[in-house]
């Protein structure tokens, strides 16, 4: 605290005696009154020749181009970080007193945006107020590429980055605003911030950084030094720029006390726009060899999503078969000889089976990149509305490029349960991202049929008994996936 109270006394020092040496000249060469509105979002301004600097209520400042007073041209905004009480100019520099006590110092580009500068110590000068003071400004450069989760920026010159500085994005992307003065939409930069990355590279006048989850960054955008670290929300990052994406997990499982090759699939294809998720899934696939299994479950989700929510609707088709008893759902198969008399014994199979159209709800809560909850019920309408498949998944980031999950499910005769890792092998989560899966658990499937079947005993009334023998295949499993991103 003592040292920002020297800090600020420092510099309000300096604006009273650069002030005072300068006030006949200023007073003399003086612009008219400003004969224009000021728009109310504005609690202070100040004009720089043709340049009116405002600061608002929010903490930002806001730049016009008041050159034609009858026509004043918004042109940039930065957030300064706190509410400023007051303004000041020394030498050109205009200083921001904030209500935090913080004092901040800018310059202004030809395009009218504000330019940070930095200082060395508490009682020194702004070091970019001089040409030879070897200060490194605010904006230092642009982005030339964003690519799989990395930045290759090109720097002005002399803009002193080293291996380990922060620097703040800020897009160039055009968008229409309202112009406080006329009151009519104009086309301007954005200058919103998108990201705050690190150094990791510098050769020449160009520096790579790398995007952390959230962090957006477009070919054209601009940076500039940023005071601090900003503390990444790995658990909830924003929701990264991609379209198409496309998933498939095989899980290739060991039948314990049989020989199979069985593996229990997921294979999906999305597409993401502003506010909604459109997906067509296979999830999951039953397949096993030489014990058929019937597993079977197709259907596409429309869904409303966010940030850090989803929700939605899907239609499909679902089918479970399964051999080995006779209940509700079941019907008999052959029988070794429906001569027999009654109560004799004979060998005989069932088959159930469960399909039809299906309803699917689909719920996802948190970020998709970030700590989320997946969760997708299948209801089948087969004899009516009847319960067909459930599963949920929780993912949890660790690092910047590695999550932990878990995942379970299950229907009628059909089980999973697995845990493992999910890599970014490439990319964060946005375009071009590659996604790998790798885990452990276990699985149990329904055969389509009975085998190593018993005889039972046939009555007048049907069957008595159920079927002795395997009706479903089961063991560990473990399981390998991909998901990329376009």
């Amino acid at each position: 605290m003592k040292s920002q109270m020297i800090l600020i006394a420092a510099l309000l020092q300096l604006v009273g005696v650069a002030a005072n040496a300068q006030t006949a000249a200023v007073v003399a060469g003086a612009p008219a009154p400003l004969e224009l509105a000021v728009p109310t979002e504005v609690v202070t301004y100040r004009l720089l020749g043709g340049l009116l600097v405002g600061a608002t209520r929010s903490g930002k400042l806001v730049t016009y181009d008041v050159t034609n007073r009858a026509a004043p041209v918004r042109k940039a905004e930065l957030d300064v970080g706190a509410p400023v009480a007051e303004l000041r100019v020394a030498d050109g520099v205009l200083l921001a007193v904030g209500k935090d006590n913080s004092v901040r110092a800018f310059l202004f580009g030809d395009d009218g945006a504000p330019i940070a500068l930095r200082w060395g110590g508490a009682t020194a000068a702004p070091a970019a107020a001089t040409a030879t003071g070897g200060a490194r400004r605010g904006t230092l450069g642009k982005v030339l590429e964003a690519k799989r989760g990395n930045l290759l920026i090109e720097l002005e010159d002399g803009a002193g980055i080293t291996p380990g500085d922060i620097l703040l994005v800020r897009s160039r992307a055009k968008e229409l605003k309202i112009n406080p003065f006329t009151r009519l939409e104009e086309e301007t930069a954005s200058n919103a911030p998108t990201a705050v990355v690190e150094v990791i590279r510098v050769e020449g006048n160009r520096a790579v950084a790398e995007l952390n989850r959230g962090d957006q960054a477009v070919a054209g955008d601009t940076v500039e030094l940023n005071d601090h670290r900003r503390e990444v929300s790995r658990q909830f990052p924003a929701r990264s720029d991609y379209d198409h994406w496309f998933r498939a997990t095989l899980r290739p499982m060991a039948n314990l006390g049989q020989v199979d090759i069985a593996s229990l699939t997921d294979l999906a294809w999305g597409y993401q726009g502003s506010w909604f998720h459109v997906q067509a899934r296979i999830s999951p696939l039953g397949i096993s060899v030489p014990n058929a299994v019937d597993m079977f479950n197709a259907h596409a989700i429309f869904a409303y999503s966010g940030d850090f929510a989803e929700f939605g609707l899907g239609f499909g088709y679902f089918r479970e078969s399964w051999g080995g008893f006779s209940a509700y759902e079941c019907t008999a198969g052959s029988t070794a000889s429906v001569s027999q008399p009654t109560g004799s014994y004979v060998s005989q199979a069932t088959s159930c089976t469960k399909a039809g159209p299906s309803v699917v709800q689909y719920l996802r809560l948190g970020a998709v990149d970030g700590l989320n909850i997946r969760v997708t019920n299948t209801t089948v309408i087969s004899d009516g509305f009847r319960f067909g498949f459930f599963d949920a998944t929780l993912d949890i980031p660790i690092t910047r490029t590695l999550n932990i999950y878990g995942l379970g499910g299950g229907g009628t005769n059909v089980g999973i349960g697995e845990f493992g890792v999910r890599t970014y092998l490439r990319g964060i989560g946005g375009h071009e991202s590659l996604i790998l899966t790798t885990g452990v658990g276990g699985t149990f499937m329904p055969t389509a049929n009975v085998y190593n079947t018993t005889t039972q005993g046939i009555y007048n009334t049907g069957v008595n008994s159920t079927v002795g023998g395997n009706t479903s295949i089961a063991g560990p499993h473990f399981a390998v996936g991909v998901e990329y991103r376009l």
